[in-house]
């Protein structure tokens, strides 16, 4: 018994984790450079847009700009983001909500029309009012080279800084409401003489 699992494991080939053989000498980080320039095509760090899935389920090159486009919340708001092409700057766009009624709080509707004006003073965007009403975010800034994911999500967060003071004080704003006077019971009892 002994001798016939010696016979089956002299045959047998040694792998990886992976599942791969391993290389002999310092051909290892050698075969796997290759294997990125083969099958990727691009330089390291890879850029936004400069690598595809291919239909194969490998990696490669693609050889096209390709627009990037995403979502995520912060500051309790849910952003757009895009970026046309590998040259283009990054665009954030949010829907902030309706401008408040003057019948629900004049004060809101006030404080939210200030706050509009002011961000006319930011040099990466504004927060404009549609003409359904909506109060939107537009912002743009170009990402620094190389336009790695950690770059392209930095400046994202680098544009909602920006709008962070107006996104508070929009934020007031739409939370203020007119308070409606509650039930006045006093009236509806009866007066002593």
């Amino acid at each position: 018994m002994l001798l016939k699992l010696r016979r089956i494991l002299r045959g047998a080939k040694v792998l990886d984790d992976k599942g791969v053989e391993p290389c002999v000498g310092g051909r290892a980080q050698e075969s796997a450079t290759s294997a990125v320039h083969r099958l990727a095509g691009a330089t390291l760090p890879f850029e936004i847009g400069s690598v595809v899935l291919g239909e194969d389920g490998h990696i490669q090159h693609a050889a096209q700009d390709r627009p990037l486009a995403f979502r995520f919340s912060a500051c309790g708001v849910l952003f757009e983001a895009d970026i046309a092409d590998r040259t283009a700057p990054l665009r954030l766009r949010a829907n902030l909500g309706k401008l408040p009624y003057s019948a629900e709080s004049t004060e809101a509707r006030s404080l939210a029309r200030v706050v509009l004006g002011a961000t006319g003073r930011l040099r990466r965007g504004h927060i404009l009012l549609s003409p359904e009403h909506d109060m939107v975010l537009e912002g743009e800034l170009a990402p620094p080279s190389p336009r790695t994911p950690a770059s392209v999500i930095a400046t994202a967060v680098a544009l909602i800084l920006d709008f962070q003071p107006y996104l508070e004080l929009l934020g007031e704003a739409v939370a203020l409401r007119r308070d409606l006077p509650a039930p006045d019971t006093d009236e509806a009892a009866p007066t002593e003489a």
